[in-house]
């Protein structure tokens, strides 16, 4: 038996706590990726803006990403604005600056 890794374990998480789930498409080949106006060879580009950024996560109830996703669809905005207004309100209430920007 092949155990769930990364995305598709979360889409059964979500499956389980009532969530729609969609089937996930195959992820594409690195050889056929190519950003239009890129310098960089195929496979090679890093998707949107990661340039020069690291991840940071953590692990949490489903419940949190469920209600992550469904905020940031009512607030018409994406996870990773949400998760940066986030880190910049501990931030200032810690006496930091507010530097996490999506």
């Amino acid at each position: 038996m092949t155990k769930k890794v990364g995305f598709a374990a979360g889409l059964g998480n979500l499956e389980r706590l009532g969530g729609k789930v969609a089937t996930p498409l195959a992820p594409a080949s690195p050889a056929t990726v190519h950003v239009v106006g890129s310098t960089e060879p195929a496979g090679e580009t890093k998707p949107g803006g990661r340039s020069g950024k690291v991840n940071i996560a953590g692990y949490f109830d489903p419940a949190v990403r469920k209600q992550l996703a469904m905020l940031a669809i009512e607030l018409e905005t994406d996870q990773v604005k949400l998760m940066a207004e986030a880190l910049n309100m501990l931030f200032e209430k810690h006496g930091r600056s507010p530097i996490a920007a999506a």
